[in-house]
């Protein structure tokens, strides 16, 4: 069967045996071509996706770090702040003694600092339920206090119940900087959500290591612009002063921080004997979730 194809062959013209390796040759270049260009197309996609899976496989490792620290600290936050609110913020029962010695504590420290001269009795009134199932005691006192002292009473009636730096700010400054996060370093998400959630009194004390803290995740000027202007604009601004005074210390040696969650019912003011002094009524709303 070889041999009567070789004589085949042999018996074609020259020509025709020219005409056929030329074809020959020209499809086997035509193969050879598309073979390198495959080659060269592989080269081109692969060899840089291969550079940058180092780069590719740390950023992973980072986000998924990331994300279990994230996962752990609100795990470990949720916990201990829902601690605070059951033994303190909101508990099962209103402690009275610690009541009455909040109160007692914040008139001896605004007499001793000459913004107050007195309190009057403190009248607490017997639970009720609230169309939210919460119950409600109603405290009432009376101050003899100069603006200075109003003013501090007042703040610390609006804190009470609260126990972290993102408590105290509004939605629309918690927003903000979520928005400046999201569009210069995400990641640089567990940063604020650990700002957020640092204790109270805690960041009034060492306010500038939570603040650097939070700054080191960002090196933009977006971000720093945002926060920087949440606060000194925010209550923050006053929270700190106030926390990081003696009667934040005093409160704080006394186990009295934080305060159990009070709303203002009725607040009635009475010039007093002096400019800039006056008789402040106070009726506030006590919370506990008593069963």
């Amino acid at each position: 069967m070889i041999m009567r194809a070789f004589r085949k062959l042999a018996s074609l013209h020259p020509v025709a045996l020219f005409g056929a390796g030329s074809g020959f040759m020209v499809i086997a270049g035509i193969l050879m071509m598309a073979h390198i260009a495959t080659i060269v197309e592989v080269r081109d996609i692969s060899v840089p996706i291969v550079g940058q899976l180092p780069q590719l496989e740390r950023k992973l490792d980072i986000l998924e770090e990331q994300a279990e620290l994230a996962e752990l600290h609100s795990a470990t936050r949720l916990g201990s702040q829902q601690e605070k609110v059951e033994m303190y913020a909101l508990p099962k029962e209103t402690d009275m003694s610690r009541l009455i010695a909040t109160f007692e504590v914040i008139r001896d420290v605004l007499v001793r600092d000459g913004v107050a001269t007195s309190m009057s009795d403190i009248q607490i009134s017997e639970p009720t339920e609230a169309e939210d199932g919460a119950i409600v005691r109603t405290v009432s006192t009376e101050f003899i206090a100069h603006e200075d002292g109003v003013r501090t009473i007042l703040l610390l009636v609006r804190l009470a119940g609260l126990l972290t730096v993102g408590d105290v700010l509004s939605d629309q400054e918690v927003a903000l900087l979520v928005d400046r996060v999201e569009q210069e370093n995400p990641s640089g998400i567990v940063a604020l959500e650990q700002f957020l959630s640092a204790d109270l009194l805690s960041y009034a004390e060492n306010s500038k290591a939570y603040e650097q803290q939070l700054k080191r995740s960002f090196s933009s000027t977006g971000f720093m612009n945002a926060f920087e202007n949440v606060l000194r604009t925010s209550l923050l601004r006053e929270v700190k002063i106030l926390l990081s005074s003696d009667l934040g210390q005093v409160l704080k040696g006394y186990k009295l921080w934080p305060m159990q969650i009070m709303a203002v019912e009725e607040i009635n003011f009475l010039p007093g004997n002096a400019p800039k002094w006056y008789t402040i009524g106070l009726k506030l709303q006590v919370f506990t979730h008593e069963s």
